[in-house]
């Protein structure tokens, strides 16, 4: 099996002072060499993970996030989780969570979907493994499909749910957070270029935050802006943004 972590500087500055200090948050793919039930498995895991999450956090304090099979309910990564994979995917992340209790019990594990499940076949809350297996829940979340650039638009899309009926707007997904006992984490979220320019979405999502923001159950407990440069400047606030007007709103709010 394989196991790649990905640790950037990008995914390490958390907008919550008060709430948790000096964190980095993870995303580690899952095995893409066989079947998703041999993925984190007992025998092979163990030596790779160790040295991957050591390498990468000797130099660090604060809490480590781990984001295992991220935006797993989409279909552009090959750890995705269709219908037919549900209960491998499912057994696959108990044992996943085993070795991380052995191995870096102070990491906390997030389970983090994409905001709406494209092409699964299935309600992504089917693959939910249950709480006891999981530390925080997690969402990525950009300004598209709906595009967002009134309050109207907001109030709508938050409440919003994806054609299997699971969560996709953000209130949807602090309702099942909630409901699972468990915080909720935006682990990735900005406009979108592509869309267009609007400073009213980052005003909602920092009143979001405001509102929302805390350590219990149906909480906000982090959020990480995705600044990252890729796709033609599609995503990125600073520098070189084709998004100036968010950008400006972004720096007087946050």
């Amino acid at each position: 099996m394989n196991l790649s972590a990905t640790l950037s500087p990008l995914f390490t500055r958390k907008r919550f002072p008060r709430l948790m200090t000096a964190a980095a948050v993870l995303a580690l793919s899952a095995a893409c060499g066989g079947p998703l039930e041999e993925t984190a498995s007992l025998d092979d895991a163990p030596g790779t993970l160790e040295g991957t999450l050591a390498g990468a956090l000797t130099s660090r304090t604060g809490t480590v996030y781990i984001r295992f099979a991220h935006e797993m309910n989409g279909n552009w990564y090959p750890w995705k989780v269709t219908s037919s994979d549900a209960t491998s995917f499912i057994t696959a992340w108990k044992r996943y969570r085993a070795l991380q209790k052995e191995i870096f019990p102070a990491a906390k594990l997030v389970f983090n979907v994409n905001r709406e499940s494209v092409s699964s076949g299935i309600d992504w809350r089917k693959t939910f493994p249950g709480a006891a297996y999981v530390d925080v829940m997690g969402v990525d979340y950009y300004n598209q499909y709906p595009y967002v650039a009134t309050v109207t638009d907001w109030n709508n899309a938050i409440q919003q749910t994806d054609g299997y009926g699971a969560p996709k707007g953000l209130a949807r997904h602090l309702e099942f957070a909630r409901s699972v006992g468990l915080p909720l984490s935006i682990s990735e979220w900005s406009g979108n270029a592509d869309n267009g320019d609007s400073p009213l979405f980052i005003e909602q999502m920092h009143n979001f935050f405001k509102v929302n923001g805390g350590t219990g159950a149906g909480k906000v407990l982090y959020e990480v802006l995705f600044n990252v440069d890729r796709d033609n400047r599609r995503w990125i606030l600073n520098p070189n943004t084709r998004m100036p007007n968010s950008a400006a709103r972004y720096v007087q709010l946050f």
